[in-house]
């Protein structure tokens, strides 16, 4: 009896172990290949270049005379950007029309959104075209050598930027798309 109640203690341990090693721990994250995908790299790094232009618009911009414009500012998080073209309002419409090109050198931003967290520096010039209200935006961003250096962030995994080339954004009301160095994405 003695054998048999061995017999069958071995068979549990074996067992559990057995499942314990086919069975381990795993992390349920779309990340679990230890990488930030092209696209969602491209996606946060998109997100923060249209906050950091609205930031740098409003914070200039935003409540001030339309017009010709020609201003020298600091960026929302550090660096200079030279903001010039023109800017006009529409009472009737209530739209504002914008043809800006933005300078920027150094200009620092950081952003976070699920879980992923942006850091930028932007050195060059885009241009801030379109027009915009209340209920409505279309606005489009293009720049033929934008410099991006930077890093996206996600659960410890780190993904790298520092890259020059063409960027081109377009902003509506209800969506954005770029395409950043080639790649395009879009929310």
């Amino acid at each position: 009896m003695k054998n048999k109640n061995r017999i069958w203690i071995c068979f549990f341990v074996i067992m559990g172990v057995f499942l314990m090693l086919t069975n381990g721990c795993k992390k349920d994250d779309e990340n679990t290949t230890n990488t930030i995908s092209d696209e969602q790299f491209y996606l946060y790094i998109g997100y923060s270049l249209a906050n950091c232009y609205v930031d740098m618009y409003n914070q200039n911009l935003a409540g001030h005379p339309t017009g010709a414009q020609n201003i020298t500012a600091n960026g929302p998080m550090g660096g200079t950007v030279i903001i010039t073209g023109i800017t006009s309002y529409s009472s009737n419409t209530g739209i504002t029309t914008t043809d800006l090109l933005f300078s920027m050198t150094s200009i620092n931003y950081t952003t976070s959104s699920n879980g992923y967290v942006t850091q930028i520096t932007l050195t060059g010039a885009t241009t801030y075209t379109g027009s915009f209200s209340s209920s409505y935006t279309s606005v489009n961003h293009q720049s033929d050598n934008l410099h991006i250096i930077g890093s996206v962030t996600y659960q410890g995994i780190v993904r790298n930027i520092d890259k020059s080339g063409k960027v081109n954004m377009n902003r509506t009301e209800s969506s954005i798309t770029a395409t950043i160095f080639g790649n395009t994405v879009a929310w």
